[in-house]
Protein backbone atom coordinates (compact mmCIF):
# COMPACT_ATOMS: atom_id res chain seq x y z
CA UNK A 1 0.00 0.00 0.00
CA UNK A 2 1.24 3.20 -1.30
CA UNK A 3 0.50 6.35 0.80
CA UNK A 4 -0.31 9.71 -1.89
CA UNK A 5 1.39 12.54 -0.58
CA UNK A 6 -1.15 15.88 -0.17
CA UNK A 7 -0.09 18.52 -1.15
CA UNK A 8 -0.82 21.34 1.59
CA UNK A 9 0.28 24.82 -0.23
CA UNK A 10 -2.27 24.70 -2.79
CA UNK A 11 -4.48 27.61 -0.95
CA UNK A 12 -2.78 30.25 0.03
CA UNK A 13 -1.90 30.90 4.04
CA UNK A 14 -2.10 34.05 5.45
CA UNK A 15 0.91 36.39 6.46
CA UNK A 16 1.67 36.58 10.32
CA UNK A 17 -0.72 39.74 11.32
CA UNK A 18 -3.82 37.52 8.93
CA UNK A 19 -3.83 39.13 5.63
CA UNK A 20 -3.05 37.59 2.82
CA UNK A 21 -0.60 38.51 0.39
CA UNK A 22 -2.28 40.68 -2.73
CA UNK A 23 0.22 39.45 -5.00
CA UNK A 24 -1.46 35.77 -5.05
CA UNK A 25 -5.13 37.55 -5.46
CA UNK A 26 -6.24 38.20 -9.25
CA UNK A 27 -6.34 41.49 -9.50
CA UNK A 28 -8.02 44.21 -11.88
CA UNK A 29 -6.70 47.71 -12.07
CA UNK A 30 -7.69 50.90 -13.45
CA UNK A 31 -4.87 53.64 -13.38
CA UNK A 32 -4.93 57.16 -15.06
CA UNK A 33 -2.07 60.35 -14.59
CA UNK A 34 -3.53 63.78 -14.46
CA UNK A 35 -1.57 66.83 -13.90
CA UNK A 36 -2.85 66.72 -10.09
CA UNK A 37 -1.27 63.23 -9.47
CA UNK A 38 -2.49 59.82 -10.61
CA UNK A 39 -5.90 58.17 -10.26
CA UNK A 40 -5.97 54.85 -9.38
CA UNK A 41 -8.56 51.99 -8.16
CA UNK A 42 -7.12 48.33 -7.80
CA UNK A 43 -9.85 45.14 -7.38
CA UNK A 44 -8.17 42.21 -5.69
CA UNK A 45 -10.31 38.79 -4.84
CA UNK A 46 -8.48 35.65 -3.57
CA UNK A 47 -9.89 32.20 -3.30
CA UNK A 48 -8.89 31.04 0.08
CA UNK A 49 -10.05 27.63 0.04
CA UNK A 50 -12.35 26.03 -2.48
CA UNK A 51 -15.45 28.12 -3.08
CA UNK A 52 -14.87 30.61 -0.60
CA UNK A 53 -13.65 33.98 -1.84
CA UNK A 54 -12.27 37.20 -0.51
CA UNK A 55 -11.64 40.57 -1.66
CA UNK A 56 -9.74 44.10 -1.21
CA UNK A 57 -9.27 47.46 -2.86
CA UNK A 58 -7.37 50.24 -2.95
CA UNK A 59 -8.40 53.73 -4.49
CA UNK A 60 -6.00 56.43 -4.78
CA UNK A 61 -6.59 59.83 -5.90
CA UNK A 62 -3.92 62.24 -6.24
CA UNK A 63 -2.51 62.76 -2.38
CA UNK A 64 -5.52 60.84 -0.84
CA UNK A 65 -5.13 56.89 -0.57
CA UNK A 66 -7.48 54.88 0.70
CA UNK A 67 -7.66 50.84 1.03
CA UNK A 68 -8.73 48.05 2.86
CA UNK A 69 -7.03 45.00 3.99
CA UNK A 70 -7.43 41.27 2.16
CA UNK A 71 -8.38 39.18 5.16
CA UNK A 72 -10.95 36.87 5.66
CA UNK A 73 -13.36 37.94 8.31
CA UNK A 74 -17.38 36.96 8.94
CA UNK A 75 -18.26 40.01 6.66
CA UNK A 76 -15.69 39.09 4.13
CA UNK A 77 -16.60 35.66 2.67
CA UNK A 78 -18.53 35.04 -1.24
CA UNK A 79 -19.44 31.99 -2.69
CA UNK A 80 -18.40 33.33 -6.01
CA UNK A 81 -15.11 35.53 -7.44
CA UNK A 82 -18.15 37.59 -8.85
CA UNK A 83 -19.90 38.22 -5.75
CA UNK A 84 -16.84 39.06 -3.85
CA UNK A 85 -15.41 40.98 -7.08
CA UNK A 86 -18.94 43.43 -6.85
CA UNK A 87 -18.17 43.65 -3.38
CA UNK A 88 -14.78 45.05 -4.32
CA UNK A 89 -15.89 47.44 -6.83
CA UNK A 90 -18.72 48.53 -4.44
CA UNK A 91 -16.70 49.43 -1.86
CA UNK A 92 -14.43 51.35 -4.03
CA UNK A 93 -17.01 53.16 -5.47
CA UNK A 94 -18.40 54.44 -2.44
CA UNK A 95 -14.18 55.30 -1.58
CA UNK A 96 -14.10 57.20 -5.05
CA UNK A 97 -17.37 59.20 -4.25
CA UNK A 98 -16.71 60.25 -0.71
CA UNK A 99 -12.72 61.17 -1.77
CA UNK A 100 -12.88 63.04 -4.93
CA UNK A 101 -13.74 66.51 -3.14
CA UNK A 102 -10.93 65.79 -0.57
CA UNK A 103 -8.65 65.09 -3.09
CA UNK A 104 -8.39 68.33 -4.30
CA UNK A 105 -8.74 66.66 -7.99
CA UNK A 106 -12.32 67.59 -8.38
CA UNK A 107 -13.28 69.41 -10.65
CA UNK A 108 -10.20 70.19 -12.48
CA UNK A 109 -9.72 66.14 -13.28
CA UNK A 110 -13.28 65.77 -13.42
CA UNK A 111 -13.06 63.74 -16.92
CA UNK A 112 -10.19 61.18 -14.98
CA UNK A 113 -12.49 60.59 -12.24
CA UNK A 114 -15.51 60.10 -14.69
CA UNK A 115 -13.71 57.33 -16.85
CA UNK A 116 -12.98 55.68 -13.24
CA UNK A 117 -15.85 55.98 -12.18
CA UNK A 118 -17.30 54.30 -15.47
CA UNK A 119 -14.81 51.35 -14.76
CA UNK A 120 -16.17 50.53 -11.60
CA UNK A 121 -19.68 50.20 -13.11
CA UNK A 122 -18.81 48.38 -16.20
CA UNK A 123 -16.87 45.99 -13.56
CA UNK A 124 -20.78 46.23 -11.66
CA UNK A 125 -22.47 45.76 -14.38
CA UNK A 126 -20.85 42.20 -15.64
CA UNK A 127 -20.44 40.82 -12.18
CA UNK A 128 -24.32 41.41 -11.91
CA UNK A 129 -25.04 39.85 -15.33
CA UNK A 130 -22.82 36.94 -14.14
CA UNK A 131 -24.65 36.74 -11.39
CA UNK A 132 -28.12 36.74 -12.53
CA UNK A 133 -27.47 34.18 -15.19
CA UNK A 134 -25.81 32.04 -12.63
CA UNK A 135 -28.75 31.78 -10.55
CA UNK A 136 -31.05 31.03 -13.62
CA UNK A 137 -28.77 28.02 -14.61
CA UNK A 138 -30.15 25.93 -11.17
CA UNK A 139 -33.29 28.33 -10.92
Amino acid sequence: MQQLSLSLDRWPIPLDNGFYDRDVAHRQAFEQRCAGGRVSVVLWVLEVVPDLYIQACEVVLGPAHRDTPLRLTPGNRYDSPEAALRAAAWKATRELKANRRASGLYPEHQSTLLRATNWLEDILRQCDHLLERQVKLFG
